[in-house]
C-alpha cells in the first residue's frame, strides 16, 4: 500500500536525521520514480530489478495518496503524545511524552548533534517550546543532563558484546539485592528501554562525583549525561517506563561496588606503571587512535541496508558526522557504484544529507 510505503520511508529519513522537508522530498521522489518505471533495487540474488508499482493506480492518484499520507504523518509527529498506563499500572512514556516528562522533572536537554560540551549545564535547556521547535523540525535525538539529580546505570545487551545484565548479577548476587533489582528491568520503578535491548536504570543521587565509567563489562555509570528518554535513532526508540520521581535513591551497595572498582583500577594502573621501562623513549611514545575511514562507513551502510538509496543516505549521514567533506563522500559513492548505484538523483541525495546535518 502507498500509505505503508510513505510511513516506512518518512520514518526512516526522519530517524536518520533528515528534516521533514528533506524526508518529504526524498519520499515523494522515490514514489514518483516507482510509478514512472525508473526506480531500481536489488533482489535477493543481488541483481538489479525494476520496482513494481505499489498499487494499480495512475501516477496522479499515487502522488495524491502520498501527499495525504505525508500530511497525516507529519501532523502525528507534533510534540503532543501522552503517556500510556499499562496493565501493570506502570506509566510508559514514548516519543515526545517522554521528552516532556524529562523536562518537567527539571532535567535540561539538548539536540544530540549540537556543537557544545556535554558536561556544560549551560548547553542544555528546559524550555519546552525550544525543544518543540527542534522536534517539529524532525530532530528526534537528544541528550539529557542528569548531574546533580540522578545517576544512571547503562546496562548494555547488544548481541555482539558481553551481556551487561549477566555481568550485573555476577557482581551483585540476586539474593543480596533489594527487590527492585532482583528481576531487571521489570522489577525496577524507573528505567529506559534502549533500541538494542539494554536499559538505563535511574537513581536519585546528589552526592559527590563518583568518577567511574565502567562498573563491569557493559555496565556503565552515567553521572553527567546520557541519551534522553523519547529519543529516536535509526534502530529504534528510547522508551521510559515509570516516572522519574519514583527513581529510588542510589543504593549503598552500588556506591560500595563503585568505590571497590575504582580502587582496583587504581591498583592496576600503579602496577602497570611499575612494569613500564623507565626510559625516555618509552616516556615520549605517543599512541594515537586510528581514524575511521570511508571504507569502514561504507561497510556499516551495507550491513544496515540493502537498497542503494538507503545506503547512500545512511553512508552520507555517517560520513558527515565523522567530519568527511561532501565532495569526498560523493566521489567515494560514485567510485563504488557496486555498493551505492549511481542514478540521476545520487548527487542530490548525498549533498542534501550534508546540508541537513550541517544545518543541524
Amino acid at each position: 500500500m502507498i500509505a505503508d510505503f510513505v510511513y516506512s520511508r518518512m520514518n526512516s529519513y526522519l530517524n536518520g536525521g533528515s528534516t521533514p522537508e528533506s524526508a518529504t522530498h526524498f519520499t515523494r521522489g522515490e514514489l514518483e520514480a516507482i510509478y514512472r518505471g525508473n526506480h531500481h533495487s536489488r533482489d535477493t540474488s543481488g541483481a538489479m530489478r525494476k520496482t513494481p508499482p505499489l498499487e494499480a493506480v495512475d501516477i496522479t492518484t499515487a502522488m495524491a495518496k502520498c501527499n495525504t499520507a505525508i500530511k497525516e504523518l507529519l501532523n502525528s509527529l507534533a510534540i503532543n503524545e501522552t503517556p500510556v498506563n499499562t496493565e501493570t499500572n506502570t506509566t510508559v512514556f514514548t516519543r515526545s511524552a517522554a521528552i516532556k516528562h524529562t523536562i518537567a522533572s527539571g532535567i535540561g536537554i539538548k539536540f544530540f548533534f549540537v556543537n557544545s560540551k556535554d558536561n556544560d549545564p549551560a548547553a542544555y535547556t528546559t524550555d519546552l517550546q525550544e525543544i518543540a521547535d527542534l522536534w517539529n523540525q524532525g530532530k528526534r535525538r537528544f541528550k539529557a543532563f542528569i548531574h546533580g539529580q540522578f545517576l544512571a546505570l547503562d546496562i548494555d545487551r547488544k548481541p555482539d558484546k558481553p551481556d551487561g545484565l549477566q555481568n550485573f548479577y555476577r557482581l551483585f548476587p540476586r539474593e543480596t539485592l533489594p527487590a527492585e533489582l532482583q528481576e531487571l528491568p521489570g522489577s525496577f520503578p524507573c528505567y529506559v528501554q534502549t533500541p538494542t535491548g539494554g536499559f538505563h536504570l535511574y537513581f536519585r543521587y546528589e552526592g559527590p562525583e563518583l568518577k567511574l565509567r565502567e562498573l563491569a563489562p557493559c555496565v556503565e555509570v552515567k553521572e553527567w549525561q546520557l541519551i534522553c528518554p523519547g529519543s529516536r535513532r535509526e534502530n529504534g526508540e528510547y522508551i521510559l517506563h515509570g516516572e522519574l520521581k519514583d527513581a529510588p535513591p542510589l543504593y549503598g551497595l552500588i556506591i560500595d561496588a563503585i568505590e571497590t572498582a575504582k580502587r582496583k583500577k587504581e591498583c592496576e594502573k600503579e602496577e602497570r606503571q611499575k612494569q613500564k621501562p623507565r626510559t625516555r623513549a618509552a616516556a615520549d611514545t605517543q599512541f594515537t587512535q586510528s581514524r575511521i575511514t570511508l571504507d569502514d562507513l561504507a561497510q556499516e551502510a551495507v550491513t544496515a541496508y540493502a537498497g542503494n538509496h538507503d545506503r547512500q543516505v545512511s553512508f552520507a549521514g555517517r560520513a558527515c558526522r565523522c567530519k568527511f567533506s561532501g565532495a569526498d563522500t560523493l566521489a567515494y559513492v560514485k567510485a563504488n557504484q557496486n555498493i551505492f548505484g549511481n542514478d540521476s538523483d545520487t548527487e542530490n541525495t548525498i549533498l542534501s544529507v550534508f546540508r541537513d546535518n550541517r544545518a543541524a
